[in-house]
This record gives C-alpha cells, sequence and structure tokens, in this order.
C-alpha cells in the first residue's frame, strides 16, 4: 500500500474534461482518494472533433490501466496548392482520434462515484496544508491538494492571477466534421489514407484526416472526416464572428449547430476562392461549421500553497502543435511521479511539478507562436 493511500490522502478537482481526468486516473493509481467535480450538468459537448494522437496520452492510459483509445490512421501526407491539382505525397504514418473519443476513455476508467457532474466549485480557501472548496450545492470539502483543471477560461487562474489574460492571436479556427457515409464519393478516395493539407490563397491553411465516429467506430463507413480551417480574423471584426444564430455573442467561440447560416455561406463563398476544390468541397458538404479563436495563455506559476494549475488552466497553446491534450497528460504523470516519490514531502513534490510543468508549458507556448508566426509571415507576403 502506498503512503497516500495508508495516510488517505485526498484530492479534489475542479473540472472533468481531459486534463481533470487525467490527473484522476493518474491520482488514484497512486492511492489517493480524488472527487471530479464538473460543472456541466450533462454529457459534456465535443471541445474540437479531430486530435492527433500523442505519445504523452497513450502512456498514461496504458500506466494506469485505462483505454483503449480508438483511433484511425493513415500511410502519409498530401501537401496541396490552393489552384489545384493532386498535391505532393510524403510517406508519414500518423494516427487521429477526437476529442469524444479520449474523453470517453478517461471518463471510463474514473468511477461514477469520484465523478460528480453539474457540481461547480465556487470558492476555495486554505488554511495550512488543507484545502476547502465550497461548491455550488452548498456543501464544503476538505482535501490534502486542489487541482484546478477548469479549461482555458479558468476561474481559479483569474481568481490566483489576475494580471494573466489571454491573447487574441489574430486569426479563429473553422472546424467541421462529416459522416463517411455523407462524404461524396468523388471525394472519398482523395482524403482517404491521408493527412492532407492545403494553403490558402490569401495566407493560413487548411487540413483534412479521418477521426472515429460515432461510439469511437474506426471500420470503414463509420468514420468521420475532420477538417480545421484557419482564418485571420481582425479584432474588431472579431464580435460579429463570434456573435451566433440567435444574436448571442459568445466569449471566445461558436459551439456547432449556433453558426449563423449567412457566417456558413459566406465561409464556403471564402473556401471556393481560397483553398484547393476537394477542400471547399468538404466546406460547402458541412452542414454545421463551428468555429474557435486561436488564444494564448502563459503563466509564471502554476502551484499557490496546495493548489495546482493543470491543462489549459495554466498554458493555452496553439492548436498547431497537437500537444494541448499531451500536455494535460503529461502534466497528470508528473505530479503522480513525484507524489510518489516523495512520499510524505508533499509541498517538495509540487515544487518539482510545477518546474517541470512551466518548463514544459512554456517551450510549447513558443513553439505555438513560432509556428503562428510562420503563418503570419506567409500571410504578409501574400
Amino acid at each position: 500500500m502506498s503512503w497516500h493511500a495508508e495516510h488517505d490522502f485526498t484530492v479534489t478537482i475542479s473540472g472533468g474534461s481531459v486534463a481533470g481526468l487525467c490527473n484522476a486516473i493518474a491520482l488514484r493509481k497512486l492511492g489517493a482518494t480524488v472527487s471530479v467535480h464538473e460543472r456541466t450538468p450533462g454529457p459534456m459537448l465535443a471541445r474540437g472533433a479531430g486530435i492527433v494522437v500523442q505519445n504523452e496520452l497513450i502512456r498514461l492510459l496504458e500506466d494506469n490501466g485505462a483505454g483503449p483509445l480508438p483511433f484511425t490512421s493513415c500511410r502519409g501526407r498530401r501537401y496541396l496548392d490552393h489552384d489545384g491539382g493532386d498535391g505532393v505525397l510524403q510517406d508519414m504514418p500518423q494516427e487521429f482520434t477526437s476529442w469524444d473519443a479520449i474523453h470517453a476513455a478517461l471518463r471510463a476508467a474514473v468511477p461514477d462515484e469520484c465523478y460528480r457532474a453539474g457540481s461547480e466549485v465556487q470558492a476555495v480557501t486554505q488554511t495550512g496544508s488543507r484545502v476547502s472548496a465550497a461548491l455550488s450545492d452548498g456543501t464544503v470539502i476538505e482535501s490534502d491538494l486542489f487541482i484546478a483543471a477548469d479549461g482555458s477560461g479558468s476561474a481559479m487562474r483569474q481568481r490566483l492571477l489576475p494580471d494573466v489574460e489571454a491573447r487574441y492571436a489574430g486569426y479563429v479556427a473553422w472546424r467541421g466534421t462529416l459522416d463517411e457515409s455523407d462524404v461524396p464519393s468523388d471525394l472519398l478516395p482523395f482524403f482517404d489514407d491521408l493527412f492532407t493539407f492545403s494553403e490558402a490563397r490569401g495566407g493560413g491553411h487548411m487540413l483534412a484526416y479521418f477521426i472515429p465516429g460515432r461510439d469511437g467506430a474506426i471500420s470503414r463507413g463509420s468514420r468521420r472526416l475532420n477538417w480545421v480551417w484557419y482564418v485571420h480574423v481582425g479584432l474588431t471584426d472579431l464580435a460579429t464572428a463570434l456573435t451566433d444564430k440567435n444574436g448571442l455573442q459568445h466569449r471566445s467561440s461558436l459551439p456547432r449547430g449556433t453558426t449563423p447560416e449567412r457566417a456558413i455561406a459566406a465561409l464556403r463563398a471564402r473556401a471556393s476562392r481560397e483553398i484547393h476544390p476537394k477542400m471547399a468541397a468538404l466546406v460547402s458538404e458541412t452542414r454545421d461549421p463551428f468555429l474557435q479563436t486561436i488564444r494564448d495563455v502563459m503563466v509564471p506559476k502554476t502551484l499557490f500553497g496546495r493548489i495546482l494549475l493543470t491543462g489549459d488552466a495554466a498554458f493555452v497553446v496553439r492548436p498547431h502543435t497537437a500537444g494541448g491534450t499531451a500536455k494535460a497528460a503529461y502534466e497528470a504523470s508528473v505530479l503522480a511521479r513525484a507524489l510518489k516519490s516523495a512520499g510524505a514531502n508533499v509541498d517538495v513534490a509540487l515544487q518539482s511539478t510545477e518546474e517541470l510543468q512551466l518548463e514544459y508549458g512554456s517551450a510549447l507556448y513558443q513553439y505555438g507562436l513560432e509556428l503562428g508566426n510562420r503563418w503570419s509571415r506567409d500571410r504578409s507576403t501574400d
């Protein structure tokens, strides 16, 4: 029995998305008593559709007896020019999954008694080495460690680091998926077994690949074709871009099914002018494209006594890095290993975790900026 099990080491996690569940899985394996509090009362909606599979996530699942994670694969990449043609092929096998599939695999590894949906942490206080969390139902729970995994708009980060603000990167990601059965027959062979990229005439690029379909289905005919298109939107136009079909302005994204028809029509028209015809056809065939703004968040610290920021509550990195999910899994694994090694020296373990978080997060953050700046330079010479 581990020190943490023997001493009933307790952990409260705010946020039941990927980062929160990664920590729950790793810390329960350590022997800690864990409770996850997710403010969403029902099933969580997809946060972006397709995700490139990274080793950090696979290792966390395997090391903790979780999974399996359904994924699709391809034999290589295809690079297209916006004017058309068959493009350039490159041998590069890769694997892909989806936010839905990742969340389902992680959630299945966390017992229902450890996960409370519709439970929001509203206030946190510390007394010595104990943390008290006041919940939306009026109850207060105490624990030895509080993990803030409440996402890119983290309320806990705003309380602890009020001077840290998300910075808009100057562009958005339009996203969409099509069930394989809905992909026109002339498009299906073109995209099958490839990770396809297309440069856009006015700068930026679009990419497409197959991901698991409903309930993680990966057999041919049951997958989904996922696409992402990075498009420049000026700051003065951002409020309009984030206004949904009911006139409600959102903070950072338009959820699936809320995009105004006029915005969809404008996107399709832009696609016909800007990107490869096959990519433009994907956009045209997608009934409900949705939008995410690209924002950057970098924090100077993640540890505040026995409160630890993790996942997007700490660093928000650009999706070009394909590293957001990997970062969440890495941070959870680092924390579990540090606590296991330190035993009773919990604060030493947390300090070590913060150092590695800051190192990893800063490097991934800078890499995302470099990729984004490369696009900006390309666009400026277009």
